[in-house]
């Protein structure tokens, strides 16, 4: 499914990484808001009624570099002097023989297409929102000078969680030059009765927000094998940073997850951090919908 690429931390990729999230926040938020304003509509909708499927595009796109074009302090990393990148997306999308799912189905497609591929879903296709994608991945190569090989890679998929949620989980594998590729995971979470994005807010109200960050500090020490902060920073975990809150969480159907992504709460070289809590951990924490 879709790929999207995953910007070095070059201080110019930051910056484009950080412009990404902003977007995913503001738009994120919204939803946040339509879904408590929403969160008394009801469905006849059954989830098991509702069917994944695959969109999956892949170009390649090879450039050789004009000698009369090459900058000053260009050095190619190859003798040909050609730049090449590849842009895939390889994505789940919602579909369902029930004509009573048609507007779940619709209402789903429409935030995944809008948030992860950047494209307005009111006057597009899906076929059409991964093609303009790729388009803008394309542009953004041909506009940068600096990477000899650069590529995108969005893998989306949809998972069936907690009761009548739907996890959809976006991996985005990124290398626009710099010392290293990057991997960003994004985390949405669906009411499959409804198709209403579930945020952060709807799980676990905000006044429990300081509870939750505590426990979830609480089993970042525990996995690591340390019983204090000072003890998770000596092996580099929240060295630069303070523990908070991930909106990139699954609602499982044994568990809680959390994601962290790279840098968020450690260092690039110690990757991405998972922590899981149970819902008897988190009992007193959620809201009325989601207690067990």
């Amino acid at each position: 499914m879709l790929k999207r690429k995953i910007a070095t931390f070059a201080p110019e990729n930051r910056k484009r990484v950080m412009k990404r999230h902003i977007t995913h926040y503001i738009f994120l938020t919204f939803l946040t808001l339509t879904a408590a304003l929403t969160s008394g509509c009801s469905s006849s909708t059954k989830w098991n009624d509702l069917e994944f499927y695959q969109v999956e595009k892949l170009e390649q796109l090879t450039e050789t570099l004009p000698e009369e074009d090459e900058p000053d302090d260009y050095q190619p990393l190859h003798d040909n002097k050609k730049r090449e990148m590849d842009v895939k997306v390889d994505m789940q999308f919602m579909r369902s023989d029930n004509d009573a799912n048609e507007n779940v189905c619709r209402l789903i497609n429409e935030q995944l297409i809008e948030i992860l591929l950047k494209q307005p879903s009111d006057s597009t296709t899906i076929d059409e929102a991964v093609e303009q994608y790729i388009e803008d991945v394309k542009a953004e190569f041909r506009n940068d000078d600096v990477a000899q090989n650069y590529y995108e890679h969005l893998t989306g998929r949809a998972e069936y969680g907690f009761e009548n949620v739907i996890n959809y989980r976006l991996v985005e594998e990124v290398f626009t030059g710099g010392a290293h590729p990057s991997t960003i995971t994004t985390i949405l979470r669906f009411n499959a009765m409804t198709g209403e994005f579930i945020a952060l807010d709807n799980v676990f109200p905000t006044s429990n927000h300081a509870a939750l960050k505590d426990m979830l500090l609480d089993k970042l020490m525990k996995d690591n094998g340390v019983q204090t902060l000072e003890g998770l920073q000596e092996k580099g975990i929240l060295e630069m940073m303070d523990m908070f809150v991930s909106t990139n969480f699954a609602l499982r159907k044994d568990s809680i997850e959390f994601h962290y992504n790279e840098y968020d709460i450690a260092p690039y070289a110690y990757g991405p951090s998972t922590i899981c809590l149970s819902y008897e951990d988190v009992q007193e924490l959620l809201g009325v919908a989601y207690e067990k």
